[in-house]
């Protein structure tokens, strides 16, 4: 029963859906592995339970899967206080408090093992003293606490105990602020602070649902029988658009490519991330898709949910849906990536600096000579001096790090383009580019011509600007 495979969040969410699912809402995971007892505990302000029900939430699958439950349950198999408790420890601790009686109950392995029985001890309020945070129950209205102690899965043999569960804790950190962030949010019909030491956890929310350069898609409804699965996608802002922190929050599995695909949540709850179920290969194309699929408890049978829930499989009918969706889903995700944001079929009418050109088998990038920019220096340069052009551009062509840039952008390290240029630098190359056209022409047709190229078109509304430098070094010039 210890070998199921939690980790400590994971266990430690396990511990908290209850908690939830009792409409706590304050939910204290606390910790201290520098006391003489290292100790793990899980305290919450929700409804608490009475004596029986306290003994049936200690009893090993004390609840009937199979059951009806209500549908912000976040339970399943009345195994997982148990098991994901044990398996970082070998005494648990149960303390609730409902209508001004309280109940304490502890599985102590060492004393299972002795009796060679599971007997479930009994404690009296006056032995409480000694149990971490139990006066802090205590002096609620109502609610529970967990407290695992003789930590040996956790612990293990770690000679500096408190700086090693510390680090630990960053990790269950990440985790529920993962998880539960619709919590977090209110998202998930209510909201419920979860606290880390008494320190309150921020939302990570892997759509980027708050940035302006998120897109969200029309959401979709997938029947099964009365039940209904809520399906919406997400594409996030191209990585340059992203800041440091949404960077963090949308690599949920260690990249932005790992991290696509479908999010389950169940009653609100994140349960499987960063997977498409097989049904469309993830490619550096897809990375910034981000699927969130909404379905009820009451499908948990058909999703082949796992005791941890952290696993489930589609049942057929919608695995068959979420397939025709998978490559619609993905298409938004492909534009943004395709150079650039640009359109497959560019309406924009803006002059683009880079060509695509596709060959047969390959692909390959070309500067364009058409750009404003090149043909004001090709029409400046004597004779002789276009060739040497000519041939400088295609020594850039040849050479463009094209496996370089694949592998940094892999990385998801952004990599800064024309489009973020100093406006600044802009402006003085505009000035420069109309120095060599001799100043002759309108300056007004000059200027909204080159705005109508790359990466020109970003200053549009500098034009008043940029006109005003030209007159300026034309009048210079002119007086020099």
């Amino acid at each position: 029963m210890r070998a199921v495979g939690y980790s400590l969040p994971t266990a430690i969410s396990d511990v908290a859906d209850n908690s939830i699912a009792a409409h706590a809402t304050t939910v204290n995971v606390l910790f201290d592995g520098s006391a003489e007892d290292p100790y793990v505990a899980i305290l919450d302000n929700g409804w608490g339970m009475g004596p029986e029900s306290a003994r049936s939430a200690m009893q090993l699958a004390g609840t009937n899967a199979n059951e009806q439950r209500d549908a912000a349950d976040l339970g399943r198999f009345g195994l997982g206080l148990k098991t994901a408790s044990l398996s970082q420890c070998r005494r648990v601790t149960l303390i609730t408090k409902r209508g001004g009686v309280t109940t304490a109950l502890s599985w102590d392995l060492d004393v299972v093992e002795e009796s060679s029985g599971w007997s479930l001890l009994v404690h009296e309020e006056g032995e409480l003293a000694q149990v971490p945070h139990a006066n802090d129950l205590l002096a609620q209205e109502h609610g529970t606490l967990v407290v695992w102690t003789k930590l040996d899965r956790l612990l293990g043999e770690e000679h500096d105990k408190g700086r090693y569960l510390d680090s630990q804790m960053e990790l269950v950190r990440a985790h529920l602020s993962l998880v539960f962030h619709r919590f977090l949010t209110g998202d998930a019909s209510r909201r419920v602070s979860i606290q880390l030491n008494y320190r309150e956890l921020r939302a990570l929310d892997p759509f980027l649902s708050k940035s302006k350069g998120t897109q969200v898609h029309r959401s979709e409804t997938v029947n099964v029988g009365d039940e209904r699965v809520e399906v919406q996608a997400y594409t996030l802002p191209y990585i340059n658009r992203m800041s440091k922190r949404e960077r963090e929050d949308a690599t949920t599995h260690g990249s932005l490519r790992d991290s696509q695909g479908f999010y389950i949540y169940r009653a609100g709850r994140l349960v499987v991330w960063g997977t498409w179920f097989r049904l469309t290969p993830k490619n550096e194309m897809g990375r910034l898709t981000r699927v969130r699929v909404d379905i009820p408890n009451s499908l948990d049978h058909l999703w082949s949910l796992d005791i941890k829930k952290s696993a489930a499989v589609p049942p057929t009918v919608v695995r068959n849906r979420l397939r025709e969706l998978a490559t619609k889903f993905v298409e938004p995700s492909n534009r943004i990536h395709t150079f650039r944001g640009r359109k497959a079929v560019d309406t924009t009418g803006i002059v683009r600096t880079w060509s695509v050109v596709e060959d047969r088998d390959s692909t390959r990038y070309e500067i364009n000579r058409g750009h404003p920019a090149l043909q004001q220096l090709f029409d400046a340069l004597p004779s002789g001096g276009t060739g040497l052009l000519e041939e400088a551009l295609l020594v850039i062509e040849s050479t463009f790090p094209v496996q370089d840039v694949f592998n940094r952008m892999s990385n998801d390290v952004p990599v800064n383009q024309a489009a973020e240029t100093p406006v600044e630098q802009l402006l003085d190359a505009l000035v420069q580019s109309w120095t060599l056209t001799g100043k002759s022409g309108d300056p007004a047709k000059f200027v909204d011509m080159m705005m109508g190229s790359e990466p020109f078109n970003i200053l549009v509304e500098y034009r008043g600007q940029a006109l005003d430098r030209i007159t300026q070094s034309s009048t210079e010039m002119d007086n020099g």
